[in-house]
């Protein structure tokens, strides 16, 4: 957990810099719901197109995406 180093990130920044550094596919939208896919791994998930994600959202957006949560950190930053 790397709480402390994790400063709030809206969904639609969240996409764009999961796309800069690891080249996603969107897949479908319904309401404020993105549905994404890597293409490193196939692996998707769902983001919310929220303005701020709470720190469990993102943990569990790179879970399922199976990222490094610290070293995503140290790249965005």
């Amino acid at each position: 957990m790397v709480k402390s180093q994790y400063t709030y990130i809206s969904g639609k920044d969240l996409i764009k810099k999961l796309d800069d550094i690891f080249w996603i596919d969107i897949l479908s939208q319904k309401l404020s719901h993105i549905k994404i896919q890597l293409h490193m791994n196939k692996k998707r998930a769902i983001i919310p197109n929220h303005r701020e994600l709470a720190y469990g959202t993102f943990s569990w957006i790179l879970e399922q995406l199976t990222i490094n949560e610290e070293e995503f950190l140290k790249m965005i930053k």
